[in-house]
């Protein structure tokens, strides 16, 4: 096989060579990212929740009167709906499962150099582990008079943590997490670990990065005008939807705030599966545009390389060259530029992936989906140049030779 022709003749066609090598690169790098999202997120689409989300009804509301003494507001919101027939228990709450905020890092000590871990905090009051449902691996749950309350960004940080199981594996391993420190800020005091409790579902945020279950229960309830509080309330089994209007009543009596959603977990969770599934048929539809772009792209280069070497394959062709010849020379041709192309993408790749792992903290990167598209890539182009290929090989010798 003719290697150094095919050399000479890439370094004599620079420019087209780099532009398929270029082409190769970026749909490697592209289709890896898209489909190692598209996979993690529809591999988490059963993924249990941990939660009796059927029978759990969220609440969210707003205070708008600064007049309104809030502290006084919430016990009396919590007093008036425990009250109503068919609610079981009712926790003020800040985020909520299935569509946790922004996530937080803790932190196993306070030096500047200490690994932050990524997690969810839920702002609860002793009721929260009950009304979730919660099971308790280890320890205790933490007791009313652990519950710190204030004015947002005013009360001081709970001195006890309850944390998920999942996030205890991630934090020590096999050991015990019972009784360890736990900062929930490098500027914070430090928080004693006294439970670990069944893993629940937290939100889109984290479920992308394959942290779906790593959480931190905080005792804590806090009140600021413009702002929540947001109520999670368990209820007896099918009764959430006739109980929608008894609480809204109970709420409405004090005035001066409004409730702008309520709903039980199971709409919640549905609507964050449905982004879910959103992102994950967009990105592969932008893999399959990416990979037929890509193919008729390469297919078009080759066939123009093909037009300008008209006379060259004529002159094989003449001096007793077979079509299988001419085949195998574009092929080898078309694969060398492919894998200098297919090294490019895996080298950006990582590199890109690198730079988002040092930027959220995790990269959501499959290694195997990236092996997986380098070969699927380079078994395109290999069917994208065959049909030009042998094309290339019908030419006539005679045809070709007498035009010269």
């Amino acid at each position: 096989m003719e290697i150094r022709p095919i050399l000479l003749s890439m370094k004599h066609n620079k420019f087209l060579s780099m532009v398929i090598s270029l082409q190769v690169m970026l749909t490697v790098t592209v289709l890896t990212l898209a489909v190692s999202i598209t996979n993690q997120t529809l591999s988490q689409w059963n993924m249990p929740s941990g939660l009796d989300h059927d029978n759990i009804v969220s609440v969210r509301t707003q205070f708008f009167d600064p007049s309104v003494n809030l502290e006084q507001a919430i016990i009396n919101d919590v007093n008036r709906i425990k009250k109503i027939p068919g609610v079981l228990d009712v926790t003020p709450n800040k985020e909520i499962p299935f569509d946790a905020g922004r996530p937080s890092r803790v932190y196993l000590d306070s030096g500047e150099e200490a690994q932050g871990y990524n997690t969810n905090f839920f702002d609860m009051d002793e009721n929260g582990p009950a009304v979730l449902g919660l099971t308790l691996i280890a320890g205790r749950f933490y007791q009313a008079n652990e519950v710190v309350r204030g004015q947002d960004n005013e009360v001081n940080s709970p001195s006890v943590v309850m944390i998920s199981e999942d996030m205890a594996t991630e934090l020590f391993g096999e050991k015990s997490a019972l009784g360890k420190t736990l900062y929930l800020s490098k500027d914070n005091n430090p928080a004693q670990i006294i439970g670990v409790y069944s893993n629940f579902m937290n939100g889109e945020r984290l479920n992308g990065r394959g942290k779906s279950y790593h959480s931190v229960l905080r005792p804590t309830v806090t009140w600021a005008h413009n702002a929540n509080p947001n109520y999670l309330i368990s209820v007896e089994k099918g009764a959430g939807p006739r109980l929608f209007d008894p609480i809204q009543e109970a709420l409405y009596k004090i005035p001066g705030r409004y409730i702008y959603g309520i709903e039980r977990l199971k709409r919640t969770q549905k609507r964050m599966y449905d982004g879910r599934g959103s992102q994950g048929a967009i990105l592969l539809v932008v893999s399959v545009v990416l990979v037929l772009i890509a193919s008729f792209g390469i297919a078009g280069l080759v066939s123009f390389l093909i037009t300008q070497r008209r006379k060259q394959i004529g002159i094989r062709r003449a001096l007793g060259g077979t079509k299988w010849s001419v085949v195998r020379y574009f092929i080898v041709e078309n694969s060398i530029l492919t894998l200098i192309g297919l090294a490019g993408g895996f080298g950006l790749t990582m590199t890109f992936a690198y730079i988002m792992a040092q930027n959220i903290g995790d990269s959501f990167l499959q290694f195997d989906v990236l092996i997986g598209c380098l070969c699927f890539v380079w078994l395109i182009n290999i069917c994208a140049v065959w049909l030009p290929a042998r094309r290339a090989a019908q030419v006539s010798p005679a045809i070709v030779t007498r035009s010269s």
